[in-house]
């Protein structure tokens, strides 16, 4: 990362495998209308498979009436898990660690990778409107804080 900005010269795709050549001008560190690409070692051997898990709102409401059907307003879907390959370094933290992953947020170690269990990683949500979570929320954050200083 900020190593510079590669220019792509050559690449080559077979079936699911992409490959990529690319020369990199470490002097260009103008990033800002560059796209950005996320790599990892394809070799399992230093990879890792874990399971991310987002939780979203259990009401859909920012503000629950006396008069609401609370049953209509839980959100029956508020975790998603899906996985990821990370580096396999995340094989010698403890649980309870918490680290980054660019560009997707912070998150917190939960399970670790033993015998038969994944290692699980929980996103912690940092209340911006819009987070780097893959969960699109009916609730904006920012208009449920602006709310509170209405009533």
């Amino acid at each position: 990362m900020k190593w510079g900005n590669a220019t792509v010269t050559k690449k080559v795709v077979d079936g699911s495998n992409i490959q990529l050549w690319a020369t990199v001008d470490e002097n260009d560190k103008d990033f800002k209308k560059t796209k950005k690409v996320t790599w990892l070692c394809a070799d399992p051997a230093v990879t890792v498979e874990i399971k991310l898990i987002e939780f979203g709102h259990l009401i859909d409401k920012a503000k629950v009436e006396e008069d609401d059907d609370v049953e209509k307003l839980v959100n029956k879907n508020s975790k998603i898990e899906y996985s990821a390959i990370a580096e396999g370094c995340l094989r010698n933290l403890q649980k309870g660690t918490i680290l980054q992953f660019e560009r997707r947020g912070f998150y917190i170690i939960d399970k670790l990778g033993l015998v038969n269990q994944q290692l699980t990683c929980n996103f912690i949500p940092d209340g911006k409107a819009k987070a780097m979570s893959t969960i699109t929320h009916a609730i904006d954050a920012a208009e449920t804080q602006k709310g509170k200083g209405a009533d």
